[in-house]
């Protein structure tokens, strides 16, 4: 993860110190910066940070911005399967009500999750039940499957191991055995969200170092009424686990990763600029309540970018494709409010301009769950 800081300002406001004839810039290269260390729990690859960390970064850049009585624009090259795509974790809440205080806009790459295999919806019907399958590969040590339902649907949930077990997993359950290590929370509807959760915990069992291998079901058997039968479900983001571990029939739709789903935020997929296509790895749409998700995309692949302790680097990912339409936003913010010519440039105002003037991508239908509103 070295670098990925770095790289990231460096795209949206770099001023080309280290490059010949200073060539290689950001597209606000005359921004100033706000730069947050945000404290990883963990250590190693298995660090991660919590939302609430990144909350509390936020917060402070927010409050810096209206100390300088200056625009700001909020980038997050992050992201996360930790919810319900629909915009209402706790998170996105907060990035969309904050999105009203003074004058900013908030930039979020869409993730890297368009081909992960990692998300796939069933549609549980009244009269039959229905089963998915997933594999698990070799090697993960720790591992969650999240199971998002409606409230009002009424069935039970067993997860089929590859030993041969087969668990109801709709209860809160605690597996501790030779070969599997599970535990099963149920999340009843909260302020937030008036959805169901069921998140299963996979973790090493007794005479092994890592999760049981191979395919995994999970069966969805109808105990009552079916009122609307949708079911979601996301494995981590492809951070988190290997390449072998997904569903089997995935969806590639509804990737988008949290918080680029929130409400009134502007969030970035990758273009790739040598096929000149959306990025087959960049998060999709539409969210799962039906927004638009992408908004724009931008150049995601081999991006130039500052490498940690100096030179220049390639890098590839929503991740670089954010910063660019952050930099872009920075200066026409400039334009309109430190010079003058629109002081109301800024939140939806500004989401609007940007997605008017973006470029569709190779004759695909616009707006598209790929590309949103086009190219920047």
């Amino acid at each position: 993860m070295g670098g990925h800081g770095t790289a990231v300002a460096s795209i949206a406001a770099g001023d080309g110190t280290d490059s010949r004839g200073n060539i290689i810039r950001g597209s606000a290269y005359r921004a100033e910066l706000i730069v947050v260390e945000l404290k990883r729990v963990g250590d190693g690859n298995t660090g991660y940070t919590r939302t609430i960390d990144i909350m509390e970064g936020i917060d402070y850049t927010l409050r810096k911005a209206i100390e300088l009585q200056k625009p700001i624009v909020i980038n997050l090259s992050y992201g996360t399967n930790e919810g319900a795509h629909d915009g209402n974790t706790l998170f996105e809440n907060y990035i969309a009500d904050i999105n009203g205080i003074w004058k900013n806009m908030i930039v979020i790459a869409a993730g890297n999750e368009g081909e992960s295999r990692h998300h796939v919806r069933t549609i549980v019907k009244s009269a039959e039940n229905s089963r998915t399958e997933f594999a698990i590969g070799e090697n993960e040590r720790d591992m969650r499957l999240f199971i998002w339902k409606y409230f009002q649907d009424e069935f039970e949930i067993f997860l089929n191991t590859p030993s041969g077990k087969r668990i109801n997993i709709l209860e809160s359950v605690s597996i501790n055995s030779e070969r599997e290590n599970i535990d099963s929370v149920m999340v009843m509807p909260t302020p937030y969200n008036g959805k169901q959760l069921i998140e299963v915990q996979f973790r090493a069992g007794k005479n092994l170092n890592y999760v049981l291998p191979g395919i995994w079901g999970i069966e969805f058997e109808v105990s009552g009424k079916i009122k609307c039968g949708v079911v979601d479900m996301w494995l981590p983001t492809i951070e988190a686990i290997g390449l072998s571990t997904g569903f089997l029939r995935p969806s590639s739709d509804t990737t988008a990763t949290i918080p680029a789903t929130a409400f009134k935020v502007l969030s970035v997929g990758a273009y790739n600029q040598t096929t000149e296509s959306v990025a087959a790895f960049s998060g999709r749409g539409f969210t799962a309540d039906g927004r638009l998700v992408p908004l724009v995309v931008a150049a995601g692949v081999d991006v130039l970018a500052a490498g940690y302790g100096g030179g220049y680097v390639r890098k590839t990912g929503t991740s670089f494709a954010a910063p660019l339409v952050s930099g872009y936003a920075a200066c026409i913010m400039e334009w309109g409010i430190v010079n003058r010519n629109d002081e109301n440039m800024y939140g939806e105002k500004l989401i609007a301009y940007i997605t008017k003037y973006a470029d569709g991508v190779n004759g695909e239908e616009l707006p598209g769950k790929r590309q949103g509103w086009g190219l920047i």
